[in-house]
């Protein structure tokens, strides 16, 4: 396997993130080649983190590429501004890993389709990077070898003290989509549709605690389209810190603390517990670019990266909880 040559588009937070996480990877696989970001300080920290080159932005990039070879893009810029790069890179041959949530109005997130469908031989991803986490894969593997029985219920809960968020673009729904529900909610979502299936709406309860920002906590019931797996998950920024996945069945639960990341707990339908050693959560940004890189080895390979059409259904899944609770909102009044 040859060693895969990525750019990330955006020089903020996250990008740093996958920055290291591309020294992580196994066996020098990944290596970031070039970064890119009209904020001239923030690029140019991310440049000194990896020795990459530094560009103004993606066009300039492709006009005066990096010495040594780009493959693909791993797009770290808010939601709002995504459409337009993602086609130039894909126009160029290149994969792209698109940063969750996947876009900020259904409108954009149906052109990405479109253009992910365009191109079916180039390898496009969305971010989430919860599929990665030994946890998850470990929980997988007891689901599909029916040591938990048949699904009863998803439970999940990402929700944390962070009232910056206010302020940040993430809670912009002009920028972003929405609130909570799209940051941390949106990963939930797609852990739902990665053990369990597609789902569909139940209910939603959505609070706002800021005027004119997202949604600062989010309560989403679905179901699984094809069995009566219920999902209930939680996501917010201002309440106590919970990281939390249970997958329950008639014959077994599995439980996982991220605040306790190195083992599992599995407990009967007759009492019995035991815990499971997994390999903590901090590998999951590592083991998402090595997937990456082998997608973009050969588009056609099976993989557990979420595709663009898994984040579309995400998206729209978010959309339906917004629209029910303004229209009961609507209603009230």
């Amino acid at each position: 396997m040859r060693q895969i040559g990525l750019a990330l588009i955006g020089c903020g937070g996250i990008a740093r993130v996958h920055a290291a996480a591309a020294e992580a990877a196994k066996g020098g696989r990944v290596r970031i080649v070039a970064v890119a970001d009209p904020n001239p300080e923030s690029r140019q920290a991310l440049a000194q983190q990896t020795s990459a080159p530094a560009y103004e932005s993606l066009e300039t990039l492709l006009k005066r590429p990096p010495t040594q070879h780009l493959d693909g893009i791993v797009l770290c810029t808010p939601p709002s501004v995504r459409t337009g790069l993602v086609e130039q890179a894909l126009e160029r041959g290149l994969g792209v890993l698109i940063e969750k949530p996947l876009s900020h109005t259904l409108g954009d997130g149906e052109r990405l389709m479109e253009l992910a469908s365009a191109y079916p031989d180039r390898a496009a991803a969305v971010g989430y990077c919860h599929r990665f986490a030994p946890a998850v894969q470990a929980i997988r593997r007891l689901a599909r070898a029916g040591e938990l029985g048949p699904l009863v219920r998803f439970e999940n809960t990402f929700a944390t003290w962070h009232p910056t968020m206010a302020r940040h673009w993430m809670s912009d729904p002009a920028v972003s989509g929405g609130g909570s529900l799209l940051d941390t909610g949106s990963h939930s979502l797609d852990l739902f549709h990665f053990l369990v299936g597609p789902a569909k709406l139940e209910a939603a309860v959505l609070r706002h605690r800021w005027p004119g920002r997202g949604e600062s906590s989010a309560t989403i019931l679905v179901r699984s389209s094809q069995t009566d797996t219920a999902g209930v998950i939680n996501s917010g920024w201002t309440e106590p810190s919970r990281f939390t996945l249970a997958l329950v069945g008639e014959q077994a639960s599995v439980f996982y603390d991220y605040e306790q990341p190195h083992h599992l707990v599995l407990r009967t339908q007759e009492g019995q517990q035991r815990s499971i050693p997994v390999e903590g959560h901090e590998s999951r940004f590592a083991r998402q670019l090595e997937a990456f890189a082998d997608l973009i080895e050969n588009p056609t390979r099976p993989t557990d990266l979420a595709s663009v059409a898994d984040a579309w259904a995400v998206m729209r899944l978010a959309d339906a909880a917004q629209r029910r609770v303004g229209d009961a909102a609507a209603m009230a009044v």
